[in-house]
């Protein structure tokens, strides 16, 4: 009889363990995918300054290159 119990005790335990190993995967990803939407995030933030300077840089060597009577165009 206290085999019987004992062997409900470790299925119960064992679909708890399996529960709680799903539930831990699950926010794992949802963490990871934060983090990478974080990071991303975080580069683009940065970045958007330097590609707007390198199209200010570029968009003015343009217009130069435009009124000066030497460059064709």
């Amino acid at each position: 009889m206290e085999d019987n119990k004992k062997d409900q005790n470790e299925d119960h335990v064992k679909i708890y363990d399996k529960e709680m190993y799903v539930s831990q995967e699950k926010l794992r990803t949802i963490i990871i995918m934060i983090m990478v939407f974080l990071i991303g995030f975080i580069a683009g933030y940065f970045s958007k300054d330097i590609i707007k300077e390198e199209f200010e840089t570029i968009e003015g060597n343009n217009v130069s290159m435009i009124y000066n009577d030497d460059v064709i165009v």
